[in-house]
C-alpha cells in the first residue's frame, strides 16, 4: 500500500506543479501560448532526467546503496522548499526568452520536480526486488490517475478557490508528505536482506528472457515523441484564439494521460482496428481544421482538437502498451520513453520554429501516426496469429495520400502571402486580400487580423478594421486632441498604446503629438515597418519599445516615473485575446500612475470567445472610476463589430457631445455586483467570462 501511495502522490504533485509554476511566470513573458510550449519542454526535459537517474540508479548492485544515494538527493530536495518565484522581470525583457524560462523554472522547481519525475520507474523496479518477476506495468496506469485527478481538479477546485499563494503553499505541503512517506519506504527496504532476492530476480529474469530489437527501441522513442508533438501542436491550436491559461492547457494534457491510462491499464482496452478507423476519421479533420478550424466556435474546436489529439495518442500510446519489454528493460523502456516525449517538445520549442512558417508540425505528426503504426505492426509480425500486410500497407497509402493533400491545400492556402515569420511568440503573416474590389493588406497573428491597411491610392492614411473612424479609440484620441487645443495646451497629445499591430493608430497622430508603442514581438516591429506605411507616414513623433507592456511600464515608472499620458490604450493581443496580466487590479492601478488625472484609459475587449464586459466593469468599480462602452457595429467595407471600453474621471470628455452619441447602451445593463469580475495578479479565472 505505501508504494501504492507514493506513486499516486507523486505523480499528483508532478503534474498539479505544472499549471500552477506556467501562470505564475505567464505575465513575465508576455502571456503567450509559446510560454506553455517552453513549460513543456522543461518538464520532459526533468522527466528524462528523472528516469535517467532512476535508469542508472537501478544499475548499482547494492540495493541499500541505492537506498542511501536516493535518500541524500531527496533530503537535499527539501532545501529548496518552498516553491515560487521572485522578481524575474528584467529577465524577460532579453531577446532569449525560451532560455530565460528554463532558467527560470530550474531555480524555482528544478530538483524537487526532478526527485518526483524519477519515483514513478524507480518504485515499480524496487518492487520487482520484492515480487520476484512481477510485471509492474499497472502501477504506470496507477500514476496516470494521479496525474490525471492533478490536472483536472486545477481549474475547477484549486485554481478558482485559492490565490498562486496558497497553492504554492498547499503544494509545498504535499512535497513534504512524499518525502514523509518515501523516508518510511527507504526505511522499511533497509531492513530488508536483498543479496537472496537479487540473485533469485536474476535467475528469475534469465529464465524468461525476450528480446527486444533496434525497431522497437526506436519505436519507444518515435512513438512518444509524436505523443508529444501533437499534445503541444494541439494546444497551440486551441489557443491561438483565447489566452493560453490552465484550463486550455489541462485539457490537452489530461487526453493525453488518460490514453496512458487506458493502454497500460488492460491490453483489452487497445483493439487497433477500432482505434484505427477511428483515427482515419479524425485525421481528416484534422486536415480541415488546419486550415478553416479558426472559422469555428471555441467550444466546436475544443471538442474536434480533443477528439483528433485522443484518437491519435490511443494509437500511439497503444503501440507503446503492445511493445512493453520484460522486468529487466523497465527503467530503459522509460528512459527511451521520456526520451521521445523531450524530443517531441524540443522538436516544437526548436526546430519547427526554425524551420516552418506555419505550425506544421501538427499535421506532419497526424502522418507520422500512419507511418509509425505500420512500422509497430510490422516489428510485431512475429507475435502476431497473422502478419496484417493489408493493415501496414493501408497506413502507408494513407500517409503519403494525407501528405500530397496537406501540401496542396497549404499551396493555396498561402497563395496571399506578402511574408510570414515565425518566433517564440507565433506565427505573424502579411497577407493581400481583395475586400469589394478593393486590395487591403493585413497583419495576421496566428489566424487573427492584427490590423488592416488600404492598398489604393490615397486611401492609406486611412484607419481601418478595429481603429476605423467612430470607434471607442478613435473617439478617445480626437476628442483629447480637441480638449487640449481648447485649454491652449503646446503639445497636444501624449499617448501610450500597449500592442502596435500594423501600427494603424498612429494614422490619428498630429504634429506635436508623441506616441509610444509598447510592442513584445520584434517581427511585429518589423512588419509594421516594412510592410505597413502607418508608422512613416503619421505626423506625431513615433516611439516604439520592444518588451511586454506591462514590465515596460512598470520599469519606466520605477526608473523615471509616470510618463503623464493623455490616452493609454491596451490593444496587446495574444491571438484573439488580451492576456490576463493586462487586465488585472494591479494592471490598472499601474495604467492611472501613467495618466494624467483627466487621462483616457482605452480598452480593446472585441472577442468571439470571451465576455470581458463584467470584468472590466468590475475593474472599474475598484477603482471608482467612470466607463463609457462604445460598441461599432459592422458594415459593407468592415465585416466585424468593435467593442471599446474608455475609463476615465474626465468629465470634459466625459459630457463631449460626441462622445454621448456614440456611447452604447451597456449589452448587460442590469449586471449585479456578485456579477462583476474582478482579476487580480494572485486570482484570475477564465471561465469566469467564457461566453
Amino acid at each position: 500500500m505505501l508504494y501504492l501511495a507514493i506513486i499516486f502522490l507523486s505523480a499528483f504533485l508532478l503534474f498539479q506543479v505544472q499549471p500552477l509554476i506556467a501562470k505564475l511566470i505567464l505575465p513575465y513573458f508576455g502571456g503567450g501560448s509559446a510560454v506553455w510550449t517552453a513549460c513543456l519542454l522543461f518538464f520532459q526535459a526533468f522527466l528524462l532526467l528523472g528516469y535517467f537517474y532512476a535508469h542508472c540508479l537501478t544499475q548499482v548492485k547494492s540495493v541499500k546503496k541505492q537506498l542511501i544515494i536516493h535518500s541524500v538527493f531527496l533530503l537535499v530536495s527539501v532545501l529548496f522548499l518552498p516553491i515560487g518565484i521572485q522578481d524575474w522581470a528584467d529577465i524577460s525583457q532579453t531577446s532569449s526568452p525560451l532560455q530565460n524560462i528554463l532558467l527560470l523554472l530550474t531555480v524555482s522547481i528544478g530538483l524537487p520536480y526532478f526527485i518526483l519525475s524519477s519515483t514513478g520507474p524507480l518504485i515499480q523496479r524496487w518492487l520487482t526486488y520484492i515480487e520476484i518477476g512481477k510485471l509492474p506495468y499497472q502501477l504506470y496506469s496507477l500514476s496516470n490517475v494521479g496525474s490525471f485527478l492533478a490536472l483536472i481538479s486545477f481549474p475547477f477546485l484549486f485554481e478558482p478557490l485559492l490565490t498562486t499563494t496558497q497553492q504554492s503553499n498547499y503544494w509545498t505541503f504535499g512535497y513534504g508528505c512524499y518525502a514523509l512517506l518515501l523516508v518510511t519506504l527507504l526505511l522499511k527496504m533497509s531492513k530488508l536482506s536483498f543479496t537472496s532476492v537479487e540473485q533469485s530476480t536474476r535467475q528469475a529474469l534469465d529464465k524468461s528472457v525476450i528480446t527486444t530489437t533496434l525497431l522497437d527501441k526506436i519505436l519507444w522513442i518515435a512513438l512518444a515523441m509524436v505523443g508529444v508533438v501533437l499534445l503541444v501542436a494541439s494546444t497551440n491550436a486551441m489557443t491561438q484564439n483565447i489566452p493560453p491559461v490552465p484550463f486550455l492547457w489541462i485539457v490537452p494534457l489530461c487526453l493525453y494521460l488518460l490514453t496512458f491510462i487506458i493502454s497500460f491499464h488492460s491490453s483489452k482496452w487497445y483493439v487497433r482496428e477500432y482505434w484505427f478507423a477511428l483515427f482515419v476519421l479524425t485525421a481528416c479533420l484534422a486536415l480541415l481544421m488546419y486550415f478553416i478550424g479558426s472559422q469555428l466556435d471555441i467550444i466546436s474546436q475544443v471538442v474536434i482538437y480533443a477528439c483528433i489529439l485522443f484518437s491519435a495518442c490511443m494509437i500511439c500510446h497503444g503501440e507503446l502498451a503492445r511493445l512493453k519489454p520484460q522486468v529487466q528493460h523497465l527503467t530503459l523502456f522509460y528512459l527511451f520513453m521520456s526520451l521521445g516525449g523531450f524530443l517531441g517538445s524540443a522538436f516544437v520549442a526548436f526546430i519547427a520554429q526554425n524551420i516552418f512558417d506555419q505550425f506544421l508540425e501538427f499535421p506532419l505528426a497526424i502522418m507520422s501516426v500512419f507511418v509509425l503504426l505500420a512500422l509497430s505492426i510490422y516489428s510485431q509480425r512475429n507475435t502476431a496469429i497473422k502478419t496484417q500486410t493489408w493493415l501496414v500497407a493501408t497506413n502507408l497509402i494513407l500517409a503519403i495520400s494525407f501528405t500530397v493533400g496537406l501540401f496542396y491545400l497549404n499551396t493555396l492556402f498561402v497563395k496571399t502571402n506578402v511574408a510570414s515569420e515565425r518566433n517564440f511568440y507565433g506565427i505573424l503573416s502579411v497577407k493581400d486580400v481583395e475586400v469589394n474590389n478593393k486590395v487591403q493588406r493585413r497583419l495576421i497573428d496566428g489566424t487573427t487580423s492584427h490590423g488592416t491597411q488600404s492598398l489604393e491610392k490615397g486611401n492609406e492614411k486611412t484607419p481601418l478594421s478595429y481603429y476605423r473612424k467612430n470607434t471607442g479609440v478613435a473617439l478617445a484620441l480626437e476628442q483629447l486632441t480637441k480638449q487640449r487645443r481648447q485649454e491652449g495646451s503646446v503639445q497636444n497629445i501624449n499617448a501610450g498604446f500597449v500592442g502596435l499591430g500594423a501600427g494603424t493608430l498612429a494614422a490619428y497622430g498630429n504634429k506635436t503629438d508623441h506616441y509610444i508603442f509598447y510592442e513584445l514581438n520584434p517581427a511585429v516591429i518589423f512588419a509594421a515597418n516594412n510592410y505597413f506605411s502607418y508608422l512613416k507616414d503619421s505626423a506625431a513623433n513615433i516611439e516604439v519599445v520592444l518588451g511586454d507592456g506591462r514590465v515596460s511600464l512598470t520599469q519606466q515608472f520605477e526608473h523615471s516615473g509616470s510618463q503623464q499620458f493623455d490616452a493609454l490604450v491596451i490593444d496587446a493581443f495574444s491571438g484573439d485575446s488580451i492576456p490576463q496580466h493586462l487586465l488585472t487590479k494591479e494592471a490598472l492601478l499601474l495604467y492611472f500612475k501613467h495618466l494624467k488625472k483627466d487621462g483616457v484609459l482605452a480598452i480593446h475587449i472585441s472577442n468571439s470567445h470571451l465576455n470581458l464586459i463584467p470584468l472590466v466593469r468590475g475593474l472599474a468599480d475598484v477603482l471608482d472610476t467612470k466607463i463609457v462602452y462604445v460598441e461599432t457595429l459592422a458594415d459593407k467595407e468592415n465585416e466585424h463589430n468593435v467593442q471599446w471600453v474608455l475609463v476615465t474621471n474626465n468629465e470634459f470628455f466625459l459630457n463631449d457631445a460626441r462622445i454621448k452619441i456614440y456611447a452604447s447602451a451597456w449589452p448587460m445593463p442590469n449586471i449585479g455586483e456578485k456579477s462583476r469580475i474582478i482579476w487580480t495578479d494572485d486570482h484570475s479565472d477564465l471561465l469566469s467570462v467564457l461566453k
